[in-house]
């Protein structure tokens, strides 16, 4: 799966869950809005992390390369440390249902922004200016971070807490993500270089 189809994926899973949370707000069924609370603090984050450990990295190189503007990235950049800061604040709210809703509103309003700026501005030229092939590689890498973000969560769950227990898990980790990073690298060289792109491709420029 490329890169873009899975951050559309990821939007639509968030603008699902933010609605399902909106309709349990207030309702007497706690248990099933934590739940789905948790499901979504944590599409969130994974939504942020991977675009601004792949996506966004890639797309600030090779913009600046082509003097493409940043500036829509930057605000994409600026929404997510203001909406992680609302998540954060959303997780800390407790069981006040009046303050919960409260929070939440603020939270789907800032959301649902940044998607829909996200899709109009950002998405559109990572498309112009990332090949197809690329996108399929990021996709890749994509999936790859999850496994290992999977991993060690549930070394995290298996081995006993402390101190030693955590380092033994970040130790399994950190080798889980040298061994998938290896594979990205392989990948990478068994994979034919993409056909270079005309001269007149370039659609957004710095004024």
């Amino acid at each position: 799966m490329d890169a873009m189809t899975m951050v559309r994926q990821d939007q639509r899973k968030i603008e699902g869950l933010l609605e399902r949370v909106e309709q349990l707000a207030g309702n007497e069924d706690r248990h099933e809005r934590d739940v789905l609370l948790g499901q979504l603090l944590s599409a969130i984050q994974r939504h942020i992390d991977q675009e601004e450990s792949i996506l966004y990295t890639i797309f600030r190189e090779r913009a600046r390369r082509a003097e493409v503007d940043l500036a829509p990235l930057d605000r994409a950049v600026e929404q997510h440390r203001l909406i992680e800061r609302l998540a954060s604040e959303l997780a800390d709210a407790g069981s006040d249902d009046t303050t919960l809703k409260a929070k939440l509103t603020v939270l789907a309003e800032q959301v649902h922004t940044h998607l829909d700026e996200e899709s109009a501005h950002v998405l559109t030229a990572i498309e112009d200016l990332i090949d197809d092939d690329t996108l399929i590689e990021l996709g890749h890498r994509m999936e790859l971070r999850d496994r290992v973000i999977e991993s060690h969560r549930q070394l995290a769950n298996v081995i006993p807490g402390g101190r030693p227990g955590r380092r033994i898990a970040a130790a399994l980790g950190g080798l889980a993500a040298v061994g998938t990073a290896l594979l990205a690298v392989l990948a990478r060289r068994r994979r034919p270089p993409p056909p270079s792109r005309p001269t007149g491709w370039r659609r957004i420029r710095r004024r």
